[in-house]
């Protein structure tokens, strides 16, 4: 039989996942933790760079914030891609109210269904151009981080965000990044990604197997 206790802490699981995880979600995070293009991570610690979307539990407005979470010296993001849902046209979104916390130039945006390629890995429909010279005062590296409000048509929400670039040579990917000046000499790039996460329901699953198959002492 099963204990008390361990009833309760699988009621409290169940709890969690369909309280942390409702569906249509008004935040979602995706951390770049992930090289993937065979070449040279950053050096400091996984994850490296966070991107959030938060709608604030409403529509027609997502707030964008990209910070570079964990990028150490000379490294820097060259550009930053991301995706939006079929039936959200690219083209039609406008980023307003621009945010920053470093010294670093303003990105250039551009936007395009399925226009932008990551590294040969994948198609992406909006891309983040950062400055890549004029010295570390320009580029956006460690501790930094921007924000945006992104308009859009009235369905908008984070949601409309949680999409896959269209195939490349890999499998579709959440995001990605092209961090430059890795390396002690500042030569080596790479690009970076987010590892999916479990579903909800798999870490229920995964939560409650383990307690049952625990055996009484």
């Amino acid at each position: 039989m099963l204990h008390l206790g361990k009833l309760l802490l699988v009621v409290g699981v169940c709890v969690f996942a369909l309280g942390a995880y409702p569906a249509g979600a008004t935040v979602i995070t995706r951390l770049a933790s992930v090289e993937f293009s065979n070449a040279t991570p950053p050096a400091g610690n996984a994850p490296w760079l966070t991107v959030r979307f938060d709608d604030g539990g409403g529509s027609g407005s997502v707030t964008l914030t990209f910070e570079a979470t964990n990028l150490v010296g000379s490294e820097f993001v060259s550009g930053l891609y991301l995706n939006v849902v079929s039936g959200i046209d690219p083209s039609g979104l406008s980023f307003v109210n621009p945010v920053k916390t470093g010294s670093f130039d303003i990105p250039t945006i551009s936007l395009g269904t399925d226009q932008f390629k990551a590294d040969g890995d994948g198609y992406f429909d909006i891309r983040l151009s950062f400055a890549t010279g004029g010295g570390a005062s320009k580029r956006f590296g460690s501790t930094e981080a921007l924000s945006y409000t992104i308009n859009g048509p009235a369905s908008l929400t984070a949601a409309s965000f949680d999409a896959l670039s269209a195939s490349g040579n890999k499998p579709g990917l959440e995001i990605a990044a092209h961090v430059q000046g890795i390396g002690q000499d500042g030569s080596y790039s790479g690009w970076v990604t987010s590892a999916p996460e479990p579903s909800a329901l798999s870490l229920l699953a995964l939560s409650v197997v383990g307690i049952l198959r625990r055996r009484p002492r």
